[in-house]
């Protein structure tokens, strides 16, 4: 009977100690979700940033010519668009992996 007793104080101790592992990793991807939501917020606000410049760029051109873009105009633009995007993406898909490796 004491066995048995010393088994069950031993198991429930050990489950005290798997709660509290399980409580510290817990808080830390709660951290690194903060971390991670602060950061996405940044890339975000950055990307706001280059498209309210991509359309500053657009009515530059449209202003210094004196006529509305053209098609060509529209494709630079596009190609710029598309390289600002790419560096705004990378660091995103940095994030995706770091997220994967846990």
């Amino acid at each position: 009977m004491e066995n048995l007793l010393r088994q069950l104080l031993e198991g429930q101790q050990q489950l005290k100690e798997d709660i509290a592992e399980i409580r510290t990793t817990v808080t830390n991807i709660e951290g690194q979700q903060i971390e991670n939501s602060r950061f996405i917020q940044a890339l975000r606000h950055n990307s706001e940033e280059v498209n309210a410049q991509l359309h500053n760029i657009g009515h530059n051109l449209d202003v210094l010519t004196g006529r509305a873009a053209t098609k060509e105009d529209v494709t630079e633009l596009n190609a710029k668009f598309d390289l600002l995007n790419n560096r705004l993406f990378q660091p995103k898909a940095a994030i995706h992996q770091l997220k994967a490796v846990k």
